[in-house]
């Protein structure tokens, strides 16, 4: 068990060593005003809030750019635009490359540091107010409860006076944790409220849906061959059920391009009907062989990594992750000499484990199949027994 664990981290830090750039086309604006039009490498916000890797086009060497070395850039297709912007998230204020959501009579910045969104209302004479959104899982999870209260009370109330010339934009302000398409709206009609000079009025916001990463609904069948099979009810020290079995599922997957490339998260839901197992032993003293048969029925859900590499038409991937299993239906039948001597039947059992496995992935239209051959160990279970199964599955993704 230790030598499988071992080679699925090492498997999947290899894979994480892996995941290269993605970049996407777009451009960066020099300190003197001039555009340069080329990739740039479409991470996390906080990464790039930190620096921007570009490659000129013609050229082949990327060029990392800090927050000052350049004006700014932005991704195509109205996508993302980072401008540099001196700001104090904490403390002294420091150059990051701020998202340029809005820009009009109130300009809206966002950086993006541990997790946290810090935004920033800038209104056209320069003053400004910071709103923190926290992240569920972040260091400032272990201030004081009280203190993150107080200070979401101050932010709001500054954001308020800031927008005071704008009733409607200031009540909208409603105190709670508010999205990016709510504060987006919120500078929106103060700019409309405000601007009565419809000639000079323009409004940046990006298009977002350029950033968010694709879903795909997938259906999947396959056959796995059980190497071990034990159950929680047997008494012989030597038997392993073993055989094959189908299944079918349904699951949902989710591209993680900016954290790796050609990465995705994947959950499915697969359920494997009454199957029949069965298994011959001879005990110690015995005249002939016991025939055992176990029979079960069989859910189990998955979630894992996927990594697919190069941009070929047949693209090689491997995956791995964890699951758990659960059986019902649980019974039991020995005999031996033509008598039943086992004739018994027990409540559901789950196990855990880990699975790992390597496939093929192409194109269908719009949409794309898959073929891969997995591995499947358990490491742990609610009541005893354990499990070794190997299986190929074909999937179809939306």
């Amino acid at each position: 068990m230790k030598k499988f664990f071992f080679l699925f981290m090492l498997a999947f830090s290899a894979t994480a060593t892996m995941a290269q750039t993605n970049p996407k086309p777009g451009y960066i604006i020099t300190n003197s005003g001039d555009t340069v039009r080329g990739n740039i490498d479409f991470r996390t916000n906080e990464s790039l809030s930190r620096q921007c890797v570009f490659w000129a086009n013609g050229g082949s060497e990327g060029t990392t750019y800090k927050p000052g070395d350049i004006e700014g850039f932005r991704f195509d297709n109205n996508g993302k635009y980072f401008v540099t912007r001196r700001l104090a998230l904490f403390g002294d204020p420091q150059l990051y490359f701020a998202e340029f959501m809005v820009q009009g009579k109130m300009n809206l910045y966002c950086v993006v540091f541990n997790r946290d969104e810090y935004y920033f209302f800038e209104r056209e004479d320069g003053e400004m107010a910071q709103l923190t959104n926290r992240a569920f899982l972040t260091t400032s999870s272990l201030e004081n409860e009280k203190d993150k209260l107080e200070e979401k009370k101050e932010q709001y109330g500054k954001v308020k006076v800031l927008l005071q010339d704008s009733w409607k934009a200031a009540s909208e302000m409603t105190g709670s944790d508010m999205t990016r398409k709510q504060l987006v709206k919120v500078v929106r009609d103060y700019h409309n409220d405000v601007c009565t000079d419809g000639s000079s009025c323009v409004v940046y916001e990006y298009n977002e849906k350029t950033d968010k990463s694709k879903t795909h609904i997938k259906a999947f069948t396959g056959f796995s061959y059980y190497s071990t099979e034990r159950t929680v009810k047997q008494n012989l020290q030597d038997e392993s059920y073993h055989g094959g079995a189908f299944e079918i599922g349904l699951g949902v997957e989710t591209e993680i391009e900016r954290v790796m490339r050609g990465g995705s998260v994947e959950l499915g839901i697969a359920y494997s009907p009454k199957t029949r197992f069965e298994h011959d032993v001879m005990v110690r003293g015995g005249q002939e062989p016991s025939h055992t048969v176990y029979e079960r029925s069989r859910a189990t859900a998955a979630l894992g990594v996927v990594k697919r590499f190069g941009k070929a038409t047949i693209q090689p991937l491997v995956r791995g992750g964890g699951y758990y299993v659960l059986h019902w239906g649980n019974k039991e039948s020995r005999f031996y000499q033509s008598k039943q001597i086992v004739d018994v039947e027990w409540e559901n059992t789950s196990f855990f484990g880990l699975y790992l496995g390597a496939g093929i992935q192409m194109p269908v239209g719009k949409h794309y199949a898959r073929l891969h051959a997995d591995f499947y160990k358990s490491i742990a279970s609610a009541s005893k027994g354990n499990m070794v199964k190997w299986g190929i599955t074909a999937e179809f993704a939306l």
